[in-house]
């Protein structure tokens, strides 16, 4: 059974009805809406294609809805063709409107004279050309390229070490973050995170529109390494934007910034994804290098909850080779490597929530017991994430009777959502879930498993860890 859990971004290559389908089959937990392309009429029916394949197939999905965020970007060039900047040759990049051609371009972002000054490095085209700045007056910004190469229309210009004066939700983010609530989205990731602030804001936002779609912060800035615990405290998940994070940062101090990322989030109890380019190379090839496969098992080892598939589904030629070959190198990762002893991490540690030691009581009780399911009862889908941050080496069942919270738990580490119907005692409840268990083929009867409960109004298990035998007649025997 495979723990880390899969994402993947839809888009012309992957949104027809039968190709969601195989890529669900394949392996699919989650599918990503990219709001920098495409209409709301084009996403709105992505996310209708993927909820009907994955009810067709009988399995959860998650639908994680990517703001844009504020992006710098070159204009328009002469004739739509790219053009060659050379190492050593000046370039200018202007606020004016102008076709740009090899001597200069256009920029959306009007106030880039006044955040440089000499000695400013930009980036274009995700970092694949280099320019430093050597002057600016109130339009243009005079720059001597130092990396040349082809610069297309309409590429991102980043500006390492440059706090930039923008707020982190545009316009558009603020009505496709409307929209994406109308969509009932399971989460929603948020661009340009500096701070805990963005995070509170587009919180915010969401509550005010009437949404309870968890917040994943994208870290991608410098500032947000800066932030970062106060950013994970924030939000309700992280994002490891590893493709921008390396424009900002550099590319050498990716794999330890992710380490630190992946940790801090799994510390706090938030779950925590790992993206881009994981497997760049099947966008154009049907297999992956090997030194992308090592990639992904190494973000598996350091614990992420999800990993994400980007171009791989949404440009590639080949996007179900893509999904099935990331589900088979995440579990070969986890079978190859034996269970890690994981009290250590968390036995002894005050944290004052009742889930947190529930959770520990559950660990540790089925560790003691040598089963290997622990089914949670949940409500919001809190106590299954509690569970699942601690990482433990059982099956998490997670039994609510939220269609939104199986969907939600879709993407988090282990956790194997189940919708049950609504109790109204807790021996019905027992009943109800041990009939799931056994109709799933999660367990057999004289089984012993492991069945914790969050705050559920009205029931008795409420708030508790029990020892629970599968079909026996003496029910529960509680902690």
């Amino acid at each position: 059974m495979r723990r880390a859990k899969i994402l993947i971004t839809l888009g012309p290559a992957s949104r027809e009805p039968e190709i969601v389908e195989q890529l669900i089959a394949a392996g699919a937990n989650g599918v990503r809406i990219n709001m920098s392309h495409g209409t709301h009429e084009e996403k709105t029916l992505d996310i209708q294609r993927a909820r009907a394949a994955a009810e067709k197939l009988g399995r959860p999905i998650a639908v994680l809805v990517d703001l844009s965020g504020p992006k710098i970007r070159t204009g328009e060039l002469k004739d739509d063709e790219p053009v060659k900047l050379v190492a050593g040759e000046a370039f200018t990049i202007t606020t004016r409107p102008i076709i740009g051609d090899e001597h200069q371009v256009s920029t959306n972002y009007h106030d880039l004279p006044r955040v440089v000054q000499r000695g400013t490095r930009m980036l274009l085209d995700d970092g694949a050309l280099s320019l430093i700045v050597e002057s600016a007056d109130d339009t243009d910004v005079v720059c001597r390229v130092i990396d040349g190469g082809l610069l297309g229309e309409r590429k991102g210009i980043n500006l390492p070490g440059v706090e930039l004066p923008i707020d982190s939700l545009t316009e558009k983010d603020i009505i496709d973050l409307k929209w994406a609530v109308e969509q009932n989205a399971d989460y929603i990731a948020l661009s340009f995170v500096r701070r805990a602030s963005d995070c509170e804001n587009a919180k915010k936002l969401i509550s005010e529109a009437g949404g309870r779609a968890p917040l994943i912060a994208k870290i991608e800035k410098a500032e947000a390494i800066d932030h970062l615990d106060e950013i994970i405290a924030a939000a309700d998940g992280v994002m490891v934007a590893r493709g921008d994070l390396g424009v900002e940062t550099s590319v050498e101090l990716v794999p330890v910034y992710q380490k630190r990322i992946i940790e801090h989030a799994i510390k706090a109890d938030k779950m925590v994804i790992t993206a881009t380019q994981m497997l760049q190379s099947m966008v154009a090839n049907p297999r992956p290098t090997r030194a992308e496969a090592s990639d992904v098992a190494n973000a598996v080892w350091d614990g992420t909850d999800c990993v994400m598939l980007s171009n791989e589904t949404a440009m590639g030629e080949y996007p179900v080779q893509a999904v099935a070959m990331m589900a088979r190198i995440i579990e070969s990762a986890e079978s190859g490597k034996e269970p890690a002893d994981k009290s250590a991490s968390w036995m002894g540690k005050q944290s004052g929530r009742v889930s947190r030691a529930l959770s520990e009581a559950a660990a540790f009780a089925a560790d003691e017991m040598g089963t290997t399911v622990t089914a949670v009862f949940t409500a919001s889908g809190l106590m299954a994430r509690r569970l699942s941050s601690l990482r433990p080496n059982q099956r998490i069942v997670a039994l609510t009777h939220k269609p939104e919270v199986v969907s939600e738990l879709a993407l988090i580490w282990a956790v194997e959502p189940l919708l049950i119907s609504k109790a109204q005692s807790t021996e019905e409840m027992l009943k109800i879930g041990e009939h799931r268990l056994l109709e799933a083929g999660v367990v057999e009867n004289g089984e012993i498993i492991v069945v914790m409960a969050g705050r559920l109004s009205g029931l008795g298990l409420s708030s508790s860890v029990t020892i629970f035998t599968v079909g026996g007649n003496l029910g529960p025997t509680r902690l």
